[in-house]
């Protein structure tokens, strides 16, 4: 008998038991037994499972209880929630799209009295897992979350990021934080966040005995068809588990994310006006503002200082005395000339007054021969933008403000807007959380104007929901991680929020510092985003610049943002007191070079800092360099390196594998980031050769290049010359300088001129 052709409910089997009270305890027994079976064959005719190949996942519903789970195979995890209400019409299909090829389920639902709609997609090759819930009919209120998951794995720990101002880090979780980050003790980790409507939507629960994905409470009035996705990756370590959740979230949206010269604030030294800055609502009142800043771009120029932009922060349109919550605040700068411009609060028109640029921004502008980044901030409920605009809030939801104000900054030479206090902006734009479309407005309309005149853009202030949002933006080229003036308090914050910006391919800004202030110029060149510094006129370090850029200004950086490697999350998740440790790397051909920052976080202890060579992907032999000692130790890629640090001090490694040519090479000794593809454009590593190519700006004379052999290499060049190569044989150290034939013409490289030489170390 085939019990998977019946289907027996427990009123049946009640009545197989009424039907046989009479009969005997052996027959009675079999019918027992019998319903038993049936019952548990209609149950699991009632789940339905899907598995994609190579992604070591399943998903399995169950219609009858309306239970739902994804189970990663390596290591065994399992989250697993149910809908109030058993599902229908579950089914299994196939496709594909901009992610990749899928396997999905999709069933129906009643939230309440509303019709719902759900899937569950898996993908081919890749631990993701996308969930998906649409209202088949329009709702005032949102629907139930979809996942709602309730059984957890007990052993995890939780990160994410606070629905606060720069999306500081925390290592715990709460609703409105995104995205979250789950991850046991040998780094295997998960990484949720919604996937759709970022600006309304939320995560609900603790991460510890609850994860659910929906949208805010405050939201109202959805349209039918209105679908909400929330997407998981699974990882075997934690910055693998943050690169893929990027990946794929941006390649939902179809989104294409800028290089990292992208713009001039990415490609090259600049300098900055904002708070922290020299001159952030101060000047000398000899010259007036635009005078004191032609003045210093004049000395940069007459220095050979190579700034190649100028930021102008709050400090240069109309505003009001009222702040963003409608409190008054005051005059910004006491000492200086009252005016419209000397204000705290929201904007009153978007417009230089002649009392700071006599004869306009535009002129300004074509004086200094640099282009503009401009800072904007949110408009004041007394701006007169409100007679001519749709004003919501504190924001412009109208595309002909965005014209005109985009139109305007073109005219005038600017390159980059900057949208700042974007967290009030939402705070105090109830219709932004309370509206399905109403801040991606805000964000469309905004980042449509710029593209259409060729301006980038950057985010300042931002929450974590524009983090997401902004990955849609291909000229969002920039986002600020960290709070004003960039010092070493704001470090941890840095290292951890731009491990949210990197996986979105947003380039992280750490914000203005004086151009004496190594650490901070080295963590900003780390970045692999903007250089931007804020000296007064004659206090500028040329030398500790040049550090960080080539003599034209093009910033020698890494291939990726600095992140906090997987063991510093860890220690952190478990409480340990240790040194923040970062790291990031480039990669030439797969010849690929590390470069590690650690700092002791304590103020009154020693603490050791320990990282392998592998938490950087090196494998083999490697030489691990102190930059600021100048001096190395070799050790296997799986071997421990350990330092002491004093409280509050710094350390900075570069770890460089030993190719096949017997070459351990370090790059450029001037430089932090010594192999960044600005200099060193190439690396071709074969037994007993290594060949580099390296670009010299055309007011570059020389660099030494350095590196450890077990013996002296010997050097030839080509298009350029070599000199002797200094060899220590007891440390096994070599340095040697190059320069460019001065006869040789320069070519292109991203639009600058530069003369390449290739050297040949054998």
């Amino acid at each position: 008998m085939c019990l998977g052709f019946l289907h027996m409910t427990p009123s049946l089997i009640s009545l197989f038991h009424f039907a046989t009270k009479r009969v005997s305890p052996k027959v009675r027994s079999f019918v027992t037994v019998l319903a038993m079976l049936t019952l548990a064959a209609s149950r699991s005719q009632s789940a339905v499972a899907i598995s994609a190949p190579g992604s070591g996942l399943t998903a399995r519903v169950d219609e009858a209880s309306g239970v739902y789970e994804v189970a990663l195979h390596h290591p065994a995890r399992r989250f697993a929630g149910h809908l109030a209400a058993p599902m229908t019409d579950a089914v299994v299909s196939r496709g594909s799209d901009t992610v990749g090829a899928y396997r999905e389920i999709r069933f129906a639902w009643r939230d309440g009295a509303t019709p719902m709609t759900g899937r569950i997609r898996l993908y081919n090759g890749k631990p993701l897992a996308l969930f998906a819930e649409m209202c088949d009919a329009a709702v005032e209120t949102p629907p139930a979350p979809f996942p709602d998951f309730t059984k957890l794995p007990a052993d995890l720990h939780v990160f994410s990021y606070r629905q606060e101002t720069f999306a500081p880090p925390q290592f715990e979780a709460n609703d409105t934080s995104t995205p979250w980050l789950l991850f046991d003790g040998r780094a295997n980790a998960l990484v949720i966040s919604p996937a759709s409507h970022f600006m309304v939507a939320s995560l609900f629960g603790d991460g510890r005995s609850r994860i659910a994905s929906g949208m805010n409470n405050r939201l109202r009035n959805l349209p039918a068809g209105f679908t909400q996705q929330t997407l998981l990756a699974f990882g075997q370590g934690i910055n693998r588990a943050w690169a893929l959740w990027g990946c794929t979230l941006t390649a939902l949206e179809g989104a294409t994310r800028p290089g990292d010269d992208a713009d001039d604030v990415l490609k090259y030294l600049g300098y900055w006006t904002d708070n922290g800055a020299t001159y952030y609502y101060n000047y000398d009142t000899n010259l007036g503002y635009a005078g004191t800043l032609e003045s210093l771009v004049e000395r940069y120029r007459r220095e050979q200082i190579p700034i190649h932009y100028l930021q102008l922060d709050s400090w240069w349109y109309y505003k009001s005395f009222n702040g963003p919550d409608g409190q008054p605040g005051g005059t910004k700068a006491p000492q200086l000339p009252e005016g419209e411009w000397n204000r705290y609060g929201g904007l009153l028109e978007y417009k230089a007054p002649p009392f700071l640029f006599t004869d306009g921004l535009a002129a300004f502008q074509k004086t200094i021969g640099l282009p503009l980044v401009t800072h904007n901030r949110w408009i004041d409920p007394a701006s007169p933008y409100h007679q001519k605009y749709k004003i919501s809030g504190l924001a412009a939801v109208d595309p002909r403000w965005w014209d005109h104000i985009t139109d305007y900054l073109k005219s005038c030479g600017v390159a980059t807007y900057e949208q700042d206090w974007l967290d009030r902006i939402y705070k105090y734009s109830p219709p932004f959380s309370s509206t399905p479309d109403t801040a991606e407005m805000f964000l469309d309309d905004m980042a449509r104007a710029c593209r259409e005149r060729s301006l980038t853009m950057q985010y300042c202030m931002p929450y974590p929901c524009h983090f997401l949002q902004g990955s849609r933006y291909e000229n969002l080229t920039t986002i600020r991680v960290s709070d004003d003036r960039f010092q070493p308090a704001h470090w941890n914050n840095f290292l951890y929020t731009s491990r949210l910006a990197a996986a979105l391919g947003i380039w992280p800004w750490v914000d203005v510092f004086m151009s004496g202030e190594t650490n901070n110029l080295l963590l900003a060149t780390l970045s692999a985003g903007p250089v931007g510094i804020g000296d007064a006129i004659g206090r500028e370090n040329k030398a500790n610049l040049l550090k960080a850029v080539r003599a034209d200004g093009v910033i020698v950086k890494p291939d990726a943002p600095i992140v906090p490697l997987d063991r510093s999350y860890l220690a952190d998740a478990r409480g340990i007191q240790s040194p923040l440790i970062a790291g990031t790397f480039t990669d030439h051909d797969g010849l690929k070079t590390g470069y590690v920052f650690a700092f002791n976080r304590s103020r009154t202890d020693d603490e050791e800092m320990r990282f392998a060579p592998a938490d950087l992907g090196l494998s083999g032999p490697v030489y691990v360099y102190d930059w600021f000692a100048g001096a190395a130790r070799h050790l296997t890629s799986s071997r421990l390196f350990s330092a002491a640090l004093k409280p509050q001090a710094a350390a900075f490694y570069l770890v460089a594998p030993v190719g096949k040519s017997g070459i351990a090479f370090l790059g450029d000794r001037g430089k932090f980031v010594s192999t960044g593809s600005q200099r060193i454009a190439s690396m071709r590593d074969t037994p007993g050769q290594l060949t580099v190519g390296v670009l010299f700006a055309t007011n570059e004379n020389s660099v030494v290049l350095h590196g450890y052999a077990a013996r002296a290499p010997k050097v030839t060049a080509q298009n350029g010359g070599a000199g002797a190569v200094n060899y220590d044989a007891a440390t096994r150290y070599f340095t040697v300088e190059l320069k460019p034939d001065p006869a040789s013409a320069p070519t292109d490289s991203g639009g600058d001129p530069v003369r390449r030489v290739t050297a040949i170390f054998r």
